[in-house]
């Protein structure tokens, strides 16, 4: 018996079918966690930068030493490589709508916490250094000291919370 005669419709239905695209645009569209990530993800990297920048925030208050702000810039220069990867660890170009989403919540949470932060903290450092009675050089390192916190944190927070929110890959 002869084969059927296929038409150049399902011949061209077979080759993408073949290529593995439909199989991989359904899977994405799921939502579901795979495996294969698109990005990496950077879990505790910043959890670490922003562990150790409030450590040596918390130090400079309690010893003021150009030491101290120095290290605190070597903080700040190693948050610029988690901050340039952006949230998602790769260009907003690429995102669809979930991960368009997840940036720019990841962004709204990072400037809403720096504000809290920000507005609780002047106040209490206005009140401790009136009330211990600082010089104006301690004053001026701790001051250097939340400048380099507020950087770590804008540079890691959106990818902190980007990373603990995307879901696991199935192990």
């Amino acid at each position: 018996m002869n084969a059927p005669r296929r038409n150049i419709l399902s011949i061209l239905d077979g080759a993408v079918r073949w290529t593995g695209i439909p199989a991989r645009v359904a899977r994405d569209i799921s939502g579901a966690a795979h495996i294969e990530r698109r990005h990496e993800l950077l879990r505790w990297t910043p959890l670490l930068l922003i562990a150790f920048s409030c450590c040596l925030f918390v130090l400079c208050v309690m010893w003021p030493s150009v030491l101290l702000t120095s290290l605190g810039a070597v903080v700040v220069a190693w948050a610029p490589a988690i901050h340039m990867k952006g949230p998602l660890g790769r260009s907003a170009l690429q995102d669809d709508e979930r991960e368009a989403a997840l940036r720019k919540d990841s962004y709204l949470f990072c400037f809403a916490l720096l504000a809290f932060l920000n507005c609780v903290g002047q106040l209490l450092l206005l009140g401790v250094s009136v009330w211990q009675e600082w010089q104006p050089g301690h004053r001026v390192l701790v001051a250097a000291s939340g400048v380099l916190l507020n950087l770590t944190l804008l540079g890691c927070l959106p990818t902190l919370y980007a990373s603990w929110k995307l879901p696991r890959a199935a192990d």
